[in-house]
This record gives structure tokens, C-alpha cells and sequence, in this order.
């Protein structure tokens, strides 16, 4: 009989489990179950309340009474869905995150790509029963107050900064129209303008200052010696911290590479073998990796020669680059389960 292991996970006959998706909104969520071979056991919609989710985990010991036997997968990202795991945890321990390109990936392949809310539940249950080893486990350290506040942080840094490129691009504008002006009222309330502009881009410069410090000490916990690392600093290794969600949730390195999306795909053909980009995983993972290796690429001497070793097996600059943002991903996952600070 096939058997999933895990990290503190019970170990689960996989042909007599209950795979249950949930496609979870502000206002709602629909949930699904099917059997290992993809027959729906049970379906139901109930509303984001308190009494909606008290139904919902009243209706699935109706679905299997071996609580054990459940694994539940919930699509990735959002607020919404925090106060339905949070009651779920307490009762459930095999709680799944479902990257949504996984279900749009089964929804565009397959013969049917309506959308809905029972279409979408079904797909993040097949997703269950197909990769359930490379997904990463929700646990009661995702939901801490820790780590709720080091992501609304890392959020709100990440906001901060985008609008603060938005404003530079329009103050560069704006100069510029000030310079071809002749009309002295519209040189007048462009300056306003660009005046007021510059207030703002000074304020989210020490909006910005005031997230850093606090990351400083929330990494105290968890990520501290990432910054260890030569190039990486406060704000990289709270990102690292936050868009993982935590290294608890990882049964092996494996499942973070994939989760970081650096794990490439295979496309072979007969004797032809190559290699694409992963479209899966966390894309914000992703571009924090993607970001240390560059930083890395410039500041550490032992990155830049491997990365130039890749170059002279045969590897293109954008290949070597990948692999070295696999080599980072691999130090910080050991760092962080180990925290240990960085050796060479």
C-alpha cells in the first residue's frame, strides 16, 4: 500500500485518506473531499463566521471519523483564511499549502478550464493526491503572532518601497517638464507638485528605516544569522524569513527548493535532455534568492567563483546565475534549521 511520511506526520495509507481542497475567499469558502482516487466524497460552501466554520468542522467528521486519515490543502496567500486554519490546527495536523499555479496549471491542461468555486475546491484536492511531498505543511508557528507581525512587516517595507520607485519616476517626470516649460503659472503648480511629492518620498525614507529596526529585533527569533552571510542584510533575510513562512513547514531541503521555485523541470526527448525555468513555487521566495545571489555575486569572492566555475563548465551566464541562487537557498535552509551563523 502506498504511504506519505513526514516531518512529525503521522504515517498515512494514502489509498484509504480523505483529500479535502479548500477554495477559500473574504466572505466565503468551498470546501471538497475526494478518495485517493479522485471521487468526490462531499462538498460544501459556508461562510468565513465563526458559525460558518463551526459547521464546516462539524461536517467533516461526516466525511471520514478517523481524523487521521484527513489531509486538507488550502490555496496559498491571503488573510481570509487565517481564522479557518487557526480553528483547524487545533483538531487536524496534515494541513497543506497548494500553490495556486499548481490548480491553474491542472485547470488549463485539462479538458474542462470553466472556473468556479466547486471546480477550484476539486482541483486543490488533486493536487493533494498527486504532489502532496513537495508541498509545505501548515503549522501552528504560520499563524504566531511572530510570524503574522515579521509578514505584515516585510509587507508593508515591500509597499513602502514600491510606491516610493512610483514617485521617483513621476518626480523625474515632472523636472523634466518643469525644464521645457515657458508658461510660468504651470512651472508654478508643478513645483507644488513636485514639492509635495518630494515630502512624501522623504516620509517613506523613514517609514522604511522604522520597518528595518523592526525586523532587526523580530529576526531575533528566527533569521538573525542569515545576516551573517556577506551582502545579506536585514531587510533580505527578513524576506527569506517571511515569503518561507518558517522552515518548520519543510520536511527536507527538497521541498524548499521547490517551494522557492529553483528547482528546474526536465524536458527530455530521447538522448535530449534540457532544462526550463519553474513556473511554480513562491515568486516572492523566488525573487528574494533571486536578489541574495546577485548581492552575492558582487560581495562574495567564493559565489563569484562559482559562479565563473558554472560559466567555464558550458553553462550560460542565466543558467550559472540559477544554480547559484540554488547554492544560497541550500546555505540559508541549513542556517535556518541548524541557526548556526555562516561558514565558509
Amino acid at each position: 500500500m502506498a504511504k506519505e511520511g513526514g516531518d512529525k506526520m503521522n504515517t498515512i495509507d494514502i489509498n484509504k485518506a480523505t483529500f479535502v481542497g479548500i477554495d477559500a475567499h473574504p466572505t466565503t469558502h468551498t470546501a471538497l473531499a475526494i478518495n485517493r482516487f479522485e471521487e468526490e466524497k462531499g462538498i460544501l460552501t459556508f461562510a468565513n463566521t465563526k458559525e460558518g466554520i463551526s459547521t464546516y468542522l462539524k461536517w467533516l467528521p461526516t466525511i471520514d471519523s478517523n481524523q487521521d486519515n484527513i489531509i486538507i490543502g488550502i490555496e496559498g496567500g491571503g488573510n481570509s483564511r487565517h481564522a479557518l486554519i487557526a480553528n483547524l490546527l487545533q483538531t487536524y495536523q496534515n494541513i497543506y499549502e497548494v500553490n495556486p499555479l499548481y490548480t491553474k496549471q491542472r485547470r488549463t491542461f485539462g479538458t474542462k478550464t470553466d472556473k468556479s468555486d466547486r471546480r477550484d475546491a476539486k482541483l486543490i484536492a488533486e493536487v493533494l493526491t498527486r504532489k502532496l511531498s513537495a508541498l509545505p505543511k501548515i503549522t501552528k508557528h504560520d499563524l504566531s503572532a511572530h510570524m503574522l507581525v515579521l509578514r505584515k512587516t516585510v509587507w508593508f517595507y515591500e509597499q513602502t518601497t514600491a510606491q516610493g520607485v512610483a514617485i521617483q519616476n513621476q518626480l523625474h517626470q515632472l523636472r523634466r517638464e518643469v525644464d521645457l516649460s515657458n508658461d510660468t503659472t504651470e512651472k508654478r503648480i508643478l513645483r507644488m507638485i513636485i514639492g509635495d511629492l518630494e515630502k512624501q518620498l522623504k516620509n517613506g525614507r523613514k517609514t522604511q528605516k522604522k520597518c528595518e529596526e523592526k525586523l532587526t529585533i523580530l529576526l531575533e527569533r528566527q533569521g538573525k544569522n542569515l545576516t551573517t552571510i556577506k551582502g545579506i542584510k536585514t531587510i533580505l533575510s527578513a524576506k527569506i524569513v517571511a515569503h518561507s513562512g518558517g522552515i518548520e513547514r519543510f520536511a527536507n531541503l527538497d521541498s524548499f527548493i521547490q517551494y522557492a521555485g529553483i528547482a528546474p523541470r526536465e524536458k527530455s526527448s530521447g538522448k535530449t535532455k534540457r532544462h526550463s525555468k519553474s513556473k511554480t513555487g513562491s515568486r516572492k521566495l523566488n525573487h528574494a534568492f533571486y536578489m541574495a545571489a546577485m548581492v552575492q555575486l558582487r560581495w562574495n569572492s567564493q559565489a563569484k567563483e562559482y559562479f565563473e566555475k558554472k560559466v567555464k563548465e558550458g553553462k550560460t551566464k542565466k543558467h550559472a546565475l540559477k544554480c547559484l541562487m540554488k547554492r544560497t537557498a541550500c546555505i540559508a535552509y541549513g542556517m535556518l534549521r541548524s541557526g548556526e551563523d555562516y561558514k565558509r
